[in-house]
């Protein structure tokens, strides 16, 4: 079976439908990558219209597992070992896209790196997250 967004946003909308209820959407998938997308949604921006950093966080996490997927086949098991984001200037001003490339598929984690910023600015990050997922069909 082949993965696509719409397929990964299905699946995920039947098994874990918070992720979905919060706009959080697959926008694309590569061989060993991701992007997500959390379309701007004013009633959940921080005051001065900043996207909170748990939205920034969960975009990250998200675009990591849906990236596991295009390595190990959609596998819902594979969970977050560790994730660390560095916040690098305010999210403002539109949607918020995070795409994930995998660095290493090693035995039992899957690394990655995640680049987020606001759609039309890819040049400007606004964060950037280091994590691993592991690997449970090893």
């Amino acid at each position: 079976m082949e993965l696509t967004p719409e397929l990964i946003d299905a699946r995920v909308a039947e098994l874990y439908p918070a992720s979905l209820e919060s706009g959080l959407r697959c926008e694309e998938l590569t061989e060993g990558g991701a992007l997500v997308r959390w379309p701007l949604d004013e009633s959940q921006l921080r005051p001065g219209g900043y996207i909170s950093g748990p939205t920034q966080f969960t975009a990250a996490d998200l675009a990591l597992w849906y990236a596991t997927f295009t390595v190990i086949g959609f596998e819902p098991m594979a969970v977050t070992t560790h994730l660390h984001i560095t916040f690098l200037r305010p999210a403002v001003g539109g949607d918020l896209m995070a795409r994930c490339r995998i660095l290493r598929q090693g035995r039992t984690r899957i690394y990655g790196d995640v680049d987020l910023w606001i759609d039309g600015k890819p040049d400007d990050l606004v964060a950037h997250a280091v994590g691993a997922y592991s690997n449970p069909t090893a």
